[in-house]
């Protein structure tokens, strides 16, 4: 049979039944174009039009893997909107058991600032702020050198003169 006589008994443009009778024989999917070739070739515009690669579209006329394209397509598409879907919903419900935690977390420690009590929560969180703050000291230092060091010296030296003043007084 001859790529004319398949167009022709398939429908297809000349040109396209060329091209998958190429991928066809490339893939090793078909020896030779015969009788069933048609058959195959009348299949592959639906899988292309799918979003498919004439390779995979060559692949799954073949295996003959969905009888009813266009329903076995809706299904696939409506299984993969599931899938994400799916994929989504346990992401936003991992981000909202973390903003419930959160929230919870803030509610104890204004809880214990309005009892005058000192949560452990509150305590986690005044540590932070201290290392922080201790980070920062330290960075500050290494920055500026014996500068910052010699004006530390002139600050304090300078308080403790004020001290003696009063004392003196």
């Amino acid at each position: 049979m001859t790529f004319k006589e398949l167009s022709e008994r398939s429908g297809i443009r000349y040109e396209t039944v060329r091209n998958y009778v190429k991928v066809l024989i490339e893939e090793g999917l078909i020896d030779e174009v015969s009788e069933e070739v048609v058959e195959i070739v009348k299949k592959m515009p639906d899988y292309t039009s799918q979003g498919l690669t004439v390779v995979e579209a060559a692949h799954r006329a073949v295996s003959g893997e969905q009888k009813d394209s266009r329903t076995s397509t809706e299904t696939l598409k409506l299984k993969e909107r599931i899938a994400c879907l799916e994929e989504e919903n346990k992401l936003l419900k991992a981000e909202l058991d973390k903003e419930r935690a959160a929230t919870k977390q803030l509610e104890e420690k204004i809880q214990s600032l309005e009892g005058g009590q000192t949560s452990s929560s509150g305590i986690a969180v005044y540590r932070e702020e201290a290392k922080t703050a201790a980070e920062a000291l330290k960075t500050a230092i290494k920055s500026a050198g014996s500068g910052f060091v010699q004006f530390l010296q002139w600050l304090f030296g300078a308080e403790a003169e004020k001290v003696e003043e009063k004392s003196e007084k």
